[in-house]
């Protein structure tokens, strides 16, 4: 059976050209998208009215996770986090942190699709990785930046 290694470099920019490593930042590598995960577990948020309310888009499930993540969690953030978290928990295949140089090595898994998950916080609040990593190869790398990711100020 193959097997792939997936790399990451991970770096967000403090002013336009300075890239910065994303360091000790915990990646998870997961086996569907966590808006797949979450919508069908029908993971909600309590929005003003009082109601609870499905995320419109795969940003928003991002944006929901990225303020928990960032210890944003005032209600109802935080009861929407702690679900989110419980709900992905089966689907985490492995988890790694990022070292001083943002960089980090999962270790092998089968060949197949799988989603890289992360949460940074930049200087002006946070960026979120959900991102479809197609390991086809012995080793894949991934560079991940403000363009692929979604970044909240």
């Amino acid at each position: 059976m193959a097997q792939s290694v997936l790399n990451i470099r991970a770096t967000v920019s403090l002013k336009p050209g300075y890239p910065q490593p994303v360091a000790r930042t915990t990646f998870y590598l997961v086996d569907d998208s966590l808006a797949s995960i979450l919508k069908s577990a029908g993971v909600t948020i309590r929005g003003r009215d009082g109601k609870d309310k499905l995320a419109q888009t795969e940003d928003d499930y991002a944006i929901w996770f990225g303020f928990g993540a960032n210890n944003l969690r005032m209600l109802p953030i935080g009861d929407f986090y702690s679900k989110a978290m419980a709900t992905l928990q089966p689907h985490i295949l492995q988890t790694v942190i990022s070292d001083f140089d943002g960089k980090a090595r999962f270790a092998p898994v089968k060949v197949g699709a799988y989603y890289l998950l992360g949460v940074a916080r930049t200087p002006k609040g946070f960026a979120v990785w959900q991102l479809k990593a197609s390991l086809d190869a012995a080793s894949v790398s991934l560079v991940l930046d403000e363009r692929n990711a979604v970044v909240v100020q």
